[in-house]
């Protein structure tokens, strides 16, 4: 359902006398691709005709046959709303990052994605993005049900407005209005929330070798929530990399175009990119100079190409 700005469902239609109706209720779609109300009352624009199909499979009045409805696309949508699936925060979404879209009857059931390259098509659903360029594109499924979709913004998609549109089978359910920016950086979190300790790794070097790669959070299971685990720099000679994992960044424009703020501090990194083993997931590694020890628990800011990522926390022992 797609809301106007009084709070009402708006319907493009083709009725005789043309116009628009607000419907005062929920919009479905019946098995012929056929919009009808499924609750509330119609309210008349200038232009419009009464007797709105209540029931599926119901013909349109003589006042109105030949009666087609569309929802409308706008960005005030409550049928589907995508995030990014690391900050939960709105678009601009990036070229190939991981979306988190959430709406209702966009499956038939719960099915994961187990083949890669991921598919296009999970039972009957499935995501095409027509982005500013006009050029529509089948996304890569991660996971469907009928609430949430998690997919990713198709490889090659052109900055600028874009439209979503969930489909199952041939029939449309849910139609979005989008942003689509070349960086748009997002940190996963520990908690999946978007919030607090990153969902991260610290990789301890010594004598040019890796030897562990070491948690940032726990679970309390008394707390119920995640703890941080203070990251310990180690002795004189050990090099220790935070290991942020994110999506949206990918197609950063430079190494130096990316930032790391730990504790305020500016610290070194060597890489921001893919992470190259799972999809859409990205990478940043930040060195922790010796200089951070003792701080305690500090911020975490990631800037790409003057961009800036969710905040996140770790702690420094």
């Amino acid at each position: 359902m797609k809301l106007n700005a009084a709070g009402t469902a708006v319907v493009y239609s083709s009725f005789i006398g043309g116009g628009t109706q607000d419907v005062g209720g929920d919009i479905a779609v019946d098995a012929a691709g056929n919009a009808y109300v499924t609750g509330g009352s119609v309210v008349l624009r200038p232009g419009g005709v009464s007797n709105f199909p209540t029931t599926p499979g119901a013909l349109p009045t003589a006042s109105n046959r030949g009666f087609t409805a569309k929802i409308a696309a706008d960005n005030r949508s409550t049928a589907f709303g995508s995030f990014s699936a690391a900050s939960y925060i709105r678009p601009p979404l990036a070229p190939e990052s991981i979306v988190a879209g959430f709406g209702s009857g966009m499956a038939a059931a719960t099915l994961v994605a187990t083949t890669t390259p991921l598919p296009t098509k999970l039972g009957s659903t499935q995501v095409v993005v027509k982005d500013s360029a006009g050029v529509e594109r089948l996304a890569p499924l991660f996971f469907v049900s009928p609430a949430q979709i998690n997919y990713q913004v198709p490889e090659g998609a052109t900055t600028g407005p874009a439209t979503v549109a969930v489909k199952n089978g041939d029939l449309p359910v849910a139609v979005e209005q989008l942003e689509i920016a070349n960086i748009s950086p997002a940190l996963f979190t520990a908690n999946a929330s978007g919030q607090g300790l990153p969902a991260a790794t610290a990789q301890r070097i010594r004598n040019n070798t890796t030897i562990a790669y070491e948690p940032v959070a726990r679970f309390d299971a008394q707390q119920n929530r995640f703890m941080p685990i203070p990251i310990d720099l180690g002795p004189e000679g050990d090099l220790v990399i935070l290991n942020l994992y994110g999506t949206g960044f990918r197609c950063r424009s430079a190494l130096s175009a990316v930032s790391v703020k730990i504790g305020g501090a500016d610290v070194p990194i060597n890489y921001a990119g893919p992470q190259l083993q799972l999809v859409g997931l990205d990478q940043i590694n930040a060195f922790l100079p010796r200089t951070l020890a003792g701080r305690g628990e500090v911020e975490v800011v990631v800037t790409v190409d003057s961009k800036t990522a969710n905040t996140t926390r770790v702690s420094i022992k």
